[in-house]
């Protein structure tokens, strides 16, 4: 399914982001001064620096903007450090607390990403001139500010509900504002990869094999060979190297076969979901890897993809027949997590998410009715539509989850803009 399905990822609150750490530091360095004191705690003028370069990079507005641009987002931040400055001392005088074990975690998961992307915190701390332990610090400070302001918000505004009324009401005021929207489905996926014959795989692996040997006898560098017959288009140009990595990221095979290598050496034919590796160590740690790998891909024929698909329609008959279920099926054959985990069902997906040679398929056929084998995205899938919701214009009939949910978001602006501007009034605030 990972062909299939976009994977979200949540962005982090203004203070947290490896680039924004860096930023900070060298910012330090370059500005002294207070910004802004709230109660007894002073806003420095490099902090406001530092949340207007995350607003600048989050709107793609180039540093070379214009003066009055810049200016407008550096306001912007200023704000934003004030509102979070009240928070975390409204949190201070109700002793609002976040457990160290959240903290620890959140930073466990922080040290870890610069460890991935310098290959140790130590060298993160060397490339940019400062003892690691303030790295670690700086991180468990904003870290524990996040989690209070995020906990003092949903003390404060988690229990705010919408009346029908109100949310009718919303809809009348902003429906023109609404963007259209794409036909929705709830639908299950049972995917196969196409198997590949034996004989093609013997064949990339001597292929590999013959590499390796090339590269050991001096008359081809790693680096080169990657270039030339790397199908993995994210490392070939760097000569295949991945850079540091840590436990969990690859695919069990691969990682296995890394942790068990020797610095400076060459693995065998590694077999993998996605073909057949070479690997070359450069360093280890207990945790991690540094390491380049060359990646021979299959390409299937016809007969593989009539193999493929002909396993698959088995497999369908069985369900139909009532031999078996999909959800057996899925826990059976299914080679994602994220599939297997759900017992096949994806829920309300966004038809827009989906490859487009399917999209019929979704949006016509009978519902709960059981697919014949289709290809797209390089498998064979079949699928069974639960559900279907019809895009075009928001309205209160097909979308009024969503409209309810965006009815609640606003009232929860609406109120935090308010409960902050009384906070503000009561506080001690002094803008330099």
């Amino acid at each position: 399914m990972r062909y299939l399905i976009s994977k979200h990822s949540r962005t982090s609150t203004v203070l947290f982001t490896i680039l924004l750490f860096i930023g900070s530091l060298q910012a330090q360095q370059l500005i002294d001064g207070v910004a802004a004191i709230v109660g007894e705690k002073a806003i420095l003028y490099s902090e406001v620096e530092q949340v207007t370069q995350l607003f600048a990079m989050q709107s793609r507005i180039p540093s070379y903007s214009s003066p009055e641009v810049i200016q407008q987002l550096r306001s912007r931040a200023l704000e934003e450090l004030l509102n979070q400055q009240v928070l975390l001392e409204y949190a201070r005088q109700e002793t609002i607390e976040v457990e160290d074990r959240a903290v620890q975690m959140q930073l466990d998961q922080s040290l870890q990403s610069i460890e991935m992307q310098y290959g140790s915190l130590n060298k993160a701390a060397e490339a940019f001139g400062v003892d690691r332990f303030k790295i670690k610090s700086y991180y468990e400070d904003q870290i524990r500010n996040n989690l209070l302001v995020e906990r003092v918000k949903m003390e404060l505004f988690s229990d705010i509900k919408v009346s029908r009324r109100e949310v009718e009401d919303f809809y009348e005021t902003w429906q023109d504002s609404f963007p259209d929207k794409n036909p929705q489905v709830d639908f299950s996926i049972l995917s196969l990869n196409v198997e590949i014959g034996d004989d093609e795989m013997e064949q990339l692996k001597r292929q590999l094999t013959d590499i390796k040997k090339d590269i050991k006898a001096g008359t081809l560098s790693f680096e080169d060979a990657a270039k030339q017959y790397s199908k993995d288009p994210g490392s070939a140009a760097n000569g295949g190297d991945l850079g540091f990595i840590g436990k969990g990221v690859f695919v069990k095979p691969f990682e296995e076969a890394a942790f068990a290598m020797k610095p400076g050496t060459l693995s065998g034919p590694v077999e993998t979901q996605f073909g057949i590796h070479l690997l070359k160590l450069h360093e280890k740690t207990d945790n991690q890897v540094h390491v380049s790998h060359i990646l021979l891909v299959p390409e299937a024929d016809e007969s593989d993809r009539q193999r493929t698909s002909e396993k698959l329609q088995a497999i369908r008959d069985l369900i139909i027949s009532g031999d078996s279920t999909f959800v057996d099926m899925v826990n059976a054959y299914a080679t994602d997590d994220m599939v297997i985990a759900r017992d096949g069902r994806m829920g309300m997906t966004d038809i827009s998410l989906l490859p487009e040679d399917i999209h019929d398929l979704l949006l016509n056929i009978p519902l709960e009715s059981l697919s014949m084998p289709v290809f797209s995205a390089d498998q064979y899938h079949i699928i069974k539509v639960h559900e279907r919701t019809p895009g075009g214009k928001v309205n209160l009939d097909d979308h009024w989850a969503e409209v309810e949910t965006m009815a609640v978001e606003f009232k929860k602006r609406d109120r935090y803009e308010y409960w902050i501007n009384d906070q503000r009034a009561r506080m001690y605030i002094q803008i330099k």
